[in-house]
């Protein structure tokens, strides 16, 4: 477990470009169970392209490519260049903050190795106190996590460039915006074209 996480914050320092997915869903609520929102991100150096949808729409999207970012006007389809966000991105800290796992875990098991997007990897599971689930969310603003139970983190390694490909989490008790209320959350992130060509041009 050491050295494969220790060989993952080697690998993760060295990524310049992926494509990201994320979906987040609630679950065991009074409305019982439904997708929140998700997120598209493709990154390439400093460029960045993210659509974020929710029920399966695109409601924002945005594209940062050098020193410009492009704004997209969802009414109408136009995009407009505003001032860049250099803290816009929703796909900073997606690795890094799981790396942090095995420090912030009550308990961690090797789950075994197994075929993700084509690719082999090592399967780990981590289990998460309260106190554990607040410290690794406590910038998350989208949720309130101060009653929550605890929570289980699936994460899935590539067994050769130790790259994270997926990891999937569970919290138990969190407080779910839009009225929904208490219940739990499940993030699923999938990673992949580590380090491939990714083109993100101006719009206009």
């Amino acid at each position: 477990m050491e050295e494969m996480w220790t060989r993952a914050q080697e690998a993760d320092s060295n990524i310049e470009a992926w494509h990201m997915e994320i979906a987040s869903y609630y679950e065991n609520t009074q409305y019982g169970s439904g997708q929140i929102q998700s997120i598209i991100i493709d990154v390439n150096g400093e460029d960045i392209h993210e659509q974020d949808l929710l029920l399966g729409q695109v409601y924002f999207e945005y594209k940062r490519v050098g020193d410009k970012q492009y704004n997209k006007d969802m009414e109408n389809g136009t995009w407009s260049e505003v001032p860049a966000d250099q803290d816009s991105s929703s796909a900073t800290g997606y690795t890094s903050q799981f790396l942090e796992l095995p420090s912030m875990a009550a308990s961690q098991k090797h789950v075994g190795t197994e075929t993700i997007d084509e690719e082999e990897a090592e399967h780990f599971r981590f289990t998460l106190t309260p106190e554990g689930v607040s410290q690794m969310f406590s910038t998350q603003p989208s949720f309130d996590f101060g009653e929550n139970t605890g929570g289980e983190v699936d994460v899935w390694i590539d067994s050769d460039e130790y790259y994270l490909l997926r990891y999937e989490l569970v919290i138990r008790g969190a407080i779910i915006p839009e009225q929904i209320g208490k219940g739990d959350i499940r993030f699923v992130v999938s990673i992949r074209d580590i380090n491939e060509p990714i083109e993100i041009t101006p719009p206009i």
